[in-house]
């Protein structure tokens, strides 16, 4: 029987789902977990763990979260190590969080709520989400969630990945990051969901943010992903208008970060698509199946690409 050692946020949920569930796995919940359970699995289910504590004996590891980079980082992996993610209904979140802030963008509610403030009456005209141009940085189940809310609307959505392909309908084309360049004067929105690893890392740089106009920045992948000092300069010169932010490089974000008084910045605290058990218990589930048939699934992360 697979034994599965689970510890930290939403562990105790995960033991219990388990053990109400037809599995037949084995499980163990440690609140604070120690090397001798570690080695005790034959899958660690968790957010990342304490790097004081060794993962190279553990065959497979699902991650409770859907970004993967602080277990990919690591250097004590399991040599012929099986990693899966958590994505869940997290797309159809994530879309609704991201919806929520085109739309506010779109009807000037920032400042209509400033002008409240102030007690001053004047319309400001808004736009209609039909007519946008949402560029997707990411082509994933992520991506793929915001494209199916967006589309309907009548946004037209570019994807943006490495291989400039895309096989979902929502998309109505998919370029590579630089083609992206090329089509940047359409985009009234960029919506990044990329996740972090070498190749992503500060991507989204003044240079690249350079090509576009007035647009509206909202990140919900990696906060490494985006230079965020470059961000100030892309506000002077008119590349961007607005950016929602959800990720940072360091978090919580510091007190001391200029992020949080600019007024043409909203921050939330990586809350943009929160993981619940229900979350866990799908994607869990599906790796389980294909691991237990040893067969291959997007459940899985490509290491040698770190997502």
């Amino acid at each position: 029987m697979l034994k599965i050692l689970t510890t930290g946020r939403l562990s105790a949920q995960f033991s219990a789902a388990l053990e109400a569930s037809d599995l037949h796995v084995l499980v163990k919940n440690v609140a604070q977990a120690q090397q001798s359970d570690i080695d005790w699995a034959d899958c660690l289910a968790s957010f990342p763990v304490s790097a004081t504590l060794s993962l190279t004996n553990v065959p497979w590891i699902h991650s409770f979260g859907a970004g993967i980079d602080g277990y990919v980082a690591r250097a004590d992996l399991h040599p012929q190590l099986r990693l899966s993610r958590t994505t869940g209904k997290l797309g159809r979140k994530m879309a609704e969080f991201c919806l929520c802030h085109l739309l506010n963008f779109l009807q000037n509610t920032t400042a209509l709520a400033q002008d409240r403030d102030a007690r001053s009456w004047q319309q400001r005209p808004s736009k209609s989400m039909h007519g946008q141009t949402v560029m997707l940085l990411g082509t994933g189940k992520m991506a793929q969630g915001v494209a199916q809310l967006l589309a309907p609307l009548g946004a037209s959505i570019i994807g943006v990945n490495s291989s400039g392909r895309v096989n979902a309908s929502h998309f109505q084309r998919c370029v590579t990051m630089t083609a992206a360049k090329e089509v940047a004067s359409e985009v009234n929105c960029i919506i990044n969901t990329l996740p972090l690893h070498k190749q992503t890392k500060h991507l989204v740089d003044l240079s690249w943010l350079s090509h576009f106009r007035e647009a509206l920045l909202i990140n919900v992948g990696r906060g490494g992903t985006i230079k965020t000092d470059d961000l100030q300069q892309a506000f002077r010169e008119h590349y961007l208008s607005y950016a929602v932010l959800d990720v940072f490089e360091h978090e919580p974000l510091p007190q001391d970060s200029w992020l949080w008084s600019h007024p043409q910045v909203f921050v939330s605290p990586h809350q943009a698509a929160v993981t619940d058990v229900q979350d866990v218990m799908m994607s869990f589930t599906e790796a389980l199946r294909a691991h237990e048939h040893e067969l291959d699934s997007d459940a899985f992360t490509d290491l040698s690409k770190g997502y």
